[in-house]
C-alpha cells in the first residue's frame, strides 16, 4: 500500500480545511505514481504478468494472473477516492477502443507526477492544467499527421489487420500470434462482410462469442461461423438436423413441485428441489398438497402426469425441431421428444439464448401459451461436435452473418484466462480499423515523435506554460523507457538512439522487441489503429487535469452512520456494517468476466498467498 499511514488519516468524517491542500495533492499524487508503476511492466509485447491475490479482487475467485491491463483493471479491488478516477479513465479506454489501457494508466500517472513537481516548484494548478490541454491538442494534430490510411477491404488489406492483430496480441512461451492473428482478423472480417459501404460500419465485437476449454494447445484455437453453445444434446435425440426451426424457451420442462410442509430450505431460502437454470432456482410452485388416504396419492400422479403433458405436447406439436431450453428438462419428457425427431438441449445460458436470439431470429418464449411459428429462428444446419473430448452444438448458416463463435484451446485455465483478455484486445483493435482506417506506428514511435515535437513547440511560449509542455513531452518519453525495460534493452541507450532517429527525420523509428532494436515500424509491421492512441492520450490528459485540481477532501457524515446512531436502530441491533450491507447497489457487471474454474464448490477457492492470520483465511 503506498503511503499507508498518510491514507490512514482519512478518516470516516472529514470537515472541508483541516487537511492542506499541499497534503491532498501529495497523496493523490502518490496514488497515481503508483497505479503509473503497477502498469510499467505489463506494456510492449514482452510485457510481464501481474499476479492479483484472491483477497485484491472484487470477486472471490481464485488469483488472477494476467499481462493485460484491462482484465486487471476490471477486476482490482480499490477503496482510495482517487484510485475511482484512475480506474474509470482505464475502463473508459476499454469501453471506448478495447485497447490502449496500459498507456493511459502510465500516463495519467506521469502526468500528475510532473504537474505536482511543477506545482511544489511554483507554478500554479490552473496554469498545469492550461499548459497539458495545450499540449494535448498539439499532440493531436502530431498524430493525425503521423496517420497513414489504409484500404482493409481488398486481400491487402487483410495482411494489414494481422499485422495490427499481432502488434495487439502479446508474446509467450505458449502464445501462438500468428494462429490467434488469423482467427481474430478471420472473425471481424466475417462481421464486416455484410455490411454495405454506407451502412454503419461500426462492428459490435460483442457479437463473437468465446469459448475457451482447457486440455489442449493454443495452436488448436480455432473461428467458428454461426453460434456455438457449449452443451450437448440429450440422450438418444437427433445430433444433426438441417434447415431447423428453433424455439427458445425460458420455462422449464419439468413436473410441477407442489410446497410441502418440513421440507428442508435450500440455501436460497425457498423450500422445494433445486431446479438448474444455469445455477438459479425456480423454488416451489404456488400449490400444496394434503393427502389424507391412498387414493389421492393416485389421483395426485394422475393430475400431475396430466399437467405435464399440457405442458408437453405444445411443445412437441408447434413444429420446431431444435428446441434451446434455459431450465431443467426431466427425463419423463425425453420420449416424447424422441418419437417427434427433436434436438433438445437444456441448460442453455442466457448469454447465448441472447446471441441465437440475434443471429436466428428466434424470439425467447417465457411461457408455453405464448409459443408460436411466427416465435421460431431459423438456422441452415445445427449439429452437435466434439472439441478436445467436450461436445458442442454448432448453429450454422444463420439469417445474421454477423455471428461468429472462437473456441480457445490451452493448457490450462490460467493460461486460457491469460489469452482471453489478450484476445479481446486485439479484436477490438481490428474492430477499429473499419471505422476509421488510419494507422500510426507503434513501438513508442508515435510518443517519442511527438515529445520531440512537442519540446520545439514549448519554445516559442513565452511563459511558464513552456514548463508544463516540457513536463508532458517527458510523461510520453516514460512510454518508450517502459518498453524498452521490458523487451531486456537499456533505457537509456534506446530513448537516446530513438531520439537521434526523430531528430534526424526518421518519424516512424520505434521499438522491435523482437529484434532488440530500432526499426521502421511500419517495415517491420508494427502498426496500431489512430483511434487507439488518440484516445489513450485524450482519456490521459483529461484524468490527470482532474486530478491536479484536487487541493480539498471533504467527507461527510454518511446517511448509514446517522441511521446507525439512531436509539431505535441501537436497539434493533441494526449496525453500520449492517445497513451498508442492505443499502449497497448491486456490482456493475462488465462484459466478459472472470473464467468459471471447474472446481467450483460451497467456499470459494483459497488463495495461496493467504496466510492463516488473516481474518478472511478459513482452514480447510
Amino acid at each position: 500500500m503506498v503511503n499507508g499511514d498518510r491514507i490512514e488519516m482519512i478518516k470516516d468524517e472529514l470537515p472541508p480545511g483541516e487537511v492542506p491542500p499541499e497534503e491532498i495533492q501529495e497523496t493523490n499524487m502518490m496514488v497515481c505514481a503508483a497505479f503509473s508503476d503497477m502498469f510499467k511492466p505489463v506494456i510492449g509485447p514482452f510485457g510481464s504478468k501481474i499476479l492479483i491475490t484472491q483477497g485484491a479482487t472484487k470477486v472471490e475467485a481464485a488469483d488472477l494472473i494476467s499481462s493485460n491491463a484491462y482484465s486487471l483493471i476490471k477486476e482490482l479491488r480499490y477503496t482510495h477516492p482517487t484510485a475511482d478516477i484512475l480506474i474509470t479513465a482505464g475502463l473508459t479506454q476499454g469501453e471506448r477502443v478495447g485497447d490502449g489501457i496500459a498507456t493511459v494508466m502510465i500516463l495519467i500517472g506521469e502526468l500528475v507526477r510532473r504537474g505536482y513537481e511543477l506545482r511544489k516548484a511554483g507554478v500554479h494548478q490552473n496554469i498545469v492544467v492550461d499548459g497539458y490541454e495545450r499540449a494535448l491538442g498539439f499532440v493531436k494534430e502530431t498524430l493525425k499527421e503521423m496517420a497513414t490510411t489504409v484500404d482493409i477491404r481488398d486481400e491487402a488489406g487483410t495482411e494489414i489487420l494481422h499485422r495490427v492483430a499481432k502488434t495487439a496480441l502479446k508474446k509467450g512461451e505458449f502464445c501462438d500470434e500468428d494462429i490467434l492473428a488469423d482467427v481474430v482478423v478471420e472473425s471481424i472480417r466475417r462481421l464486416s462482410k455484410s455490411k454495405s459501404e454506407n451502412e454503419n460500419r461500426h462492428i459490435d465485437v460483442d457479437d463473437i462469442a468465446i469459448e475457451a476449454k482447457s486440455g489442449g494447445k493454443v495452436n488448436e484455437t480455432r473461428f467458428f461461423e454461426g453460434v456455438v453453445v457449449d452443451r450437448e444434446v440429450l440422450d438418444a435425440l437427433p445430433s444433426d438436423v438441417s434447415d431447423a426451426k428453433i424455439a427458445l424457451l425460458d420455462f422449464p420442462i419439468e413436473h410441477p413441485e407442489p410446497k410441502i410442509k418440513g421440507r428442508k430450505e435450500l440455501p436460497t431460502g425457498m423450500p422445494a428441489r433445486e431446479r438448474s437454470k444455469a445455477g438459479e432456482t425456480l423454488g416451489a410452485l404456488d400449490f400444496h398438497v394434503k393427502i389424507s388416504k391412498p387414493s389421492h396419492l393416485r389421483e395426485f400422479h394422475d393430475t400431475r402426469a396430466k399437467l405435464f403433458d399440457e405442458l408437453i405436447d405444445p411443445i412437441v406439436k408447434c413444429g420446431a425441431n431444435v428446441i434451446c431450453c434455459r431450465w431443467g428438462v426431466d427425463a419423463d419428457a425425453l420420449p416424447k421428444f424422441r418419437d417427434a425427431g427433436i434436438m433438445l438441449i437444456k441448460r442453455v445460458k442466457l448469454t447465448d439464448l441472447e446471441r441465437l436470439e440475434r443471429a436466428t431470429g428466434a424470439k425467447i418464449v417465457k411461457d408455453v401459451s405464448d409459443l408460436s411459428p411466427d416465435k421460431f429462428g431459423y438456422a441452415g444446419r445445427v449439429s452437435q461436435r466434439e472439441i478436445g473430448g467436450d461436445k458442442y452444438v454448432f448453429f450454422e448458416n444463420c439469417p445474421r452473418k454477423e455471428s461468429a463463435t472462437i473456441v480457445i484451446r490451452g493448457t490450462s485455465l490460467r493460461v486460457l484466462e491469460s489469452i482471453v483478455g489478450e484476445l479481446k484486445s486485439a479484436l477490438h483493435a481490428v474492430a477499429q480499423l473499419f471505422e476509421d482506417n488510419r494507422v500510426v506506428p507503434g513501438g513508442a514511435a508515435v510518443e517519442v515523435e511527438s515529445a520531440h515535437r512537442l519540446r520545439k513547440f514549448a519554445r516559442g511560449i513565452p511563459s511558464k506554460e513552456q514548463l508544463v509542455v516540457d513536463a508532458f513531452a517527458d510523461a510520453l518519453e516514460t512510454i518508450p523507457r517502459a518498453i524498452a525495460k521490458n523487451c531486456g534493452m537499456d533505457q537509456i541507450d534506446t530513448l537516446t538512439r530513438l531520439r537521434a532517429e526523430h531528430f534526424s527525420g526518421n518519424m516512424n523509428a520505434g521499438i522491435s522487441g523482437r529484434d532488440k532494436s530500432i526499426r521502421d515500424m511500419f517495415q517491420v509491421g508494427i502498426i496500431e489503429p489512430l483511434s487507439v492512441k488518440l484516445q489513450a492520450f485524450i482519456s490521459a490528459t483529461e484524468a490527470a487535469t482532474g486530478m491536479i485540481k484536487i487541493d480539498d477532501l471533504h467527507i461527510a457524515k454518511s446517511a448509514v452512520e446517522k441511521e446507525a446512531e439512531d436509539i431505535e436502530a441501537r436497539i434493533a441491533g441494526r449496525t453500520k456494517d449492517l445497513i451498508e450491507t442492505e443499502r449497497k447497489p448491486p456490482d456493475f457487471k462488465f462484459k466478459g468476466g472472470r473464467l468459471k474454474y471447474p472446481e467450483t464448490r460451497e467456499e470459494p477457492l483459497k488463495s495461496v498467498y493467504r496466510k492463516p492470520g488473516d481474518k478472511r483465511w478459513k482452514p480447510r
